[in-house]
């Protein structure tokens, strides 16, 4: 992806695969969106870009934090832990950090608190009845 397709892909909004965080103040903010995708079929999550598509950017203090902090996010606060890829994009507005979370091989994926969340649309749902996340994750059921 170079600054362009960057672009492009903002300009399309938000949808199953693409997330906009301004900045990320919590961890378990983050921590959800890390497990809704790797439940589901992945995706990415773009740090410095408003939820309606603005780039605010992001300065070079920030981003050296925030990568420790995603960093940390990812092994901290998500069971089985995984290894997010970053990349970081200089725009005009400031710097864009991407963060691409592939699906994971190690399903279901909690957060600390241990719930289990699956993407829905541009959104993320947790998941509650048994029913569903026995056919989510094609576990056979111990009678």
């Amino acid at each position: 992806m170079d600054a362009i397709e960057l672009s492009r892909l903002i300009s399309k909004g938000e949808d199953s695969f693409h997330q906009f965080k301004e900045t990320i103040n919590r961890p378990d903010t983050l921590a959800k969106e890390m497990v809704a995708y790797s439940n589901s079929q992945g995706g990415i999550v773009l740090i410095g870009v408003t939820d309606n598509g603005e780039v605010k950017g992001l300065t070079s203090d920030n981003v050296q934090d925030l990568i420790k902090h995603i960093s940390s996010v990812a092994s901290d606060h998500v069971n089985p832990p995984i290894t997010p890829i970053t990349e970081n994009f200089i725009l005009p507005d400031g710097i864009v950090i991407v963060i691409k979370i592939d699906e994971g091989n190690r399903k279901p994926y909690r957060d600390k608190n241990g719930h289990v969340y699956v993407k829905n649309g541009a959104d993320k749902r947790k998941v509650t009845a048994r029913e569903e996340f026995l056919r989510l994750y094609n576990i056979k059921s111990r009678i």
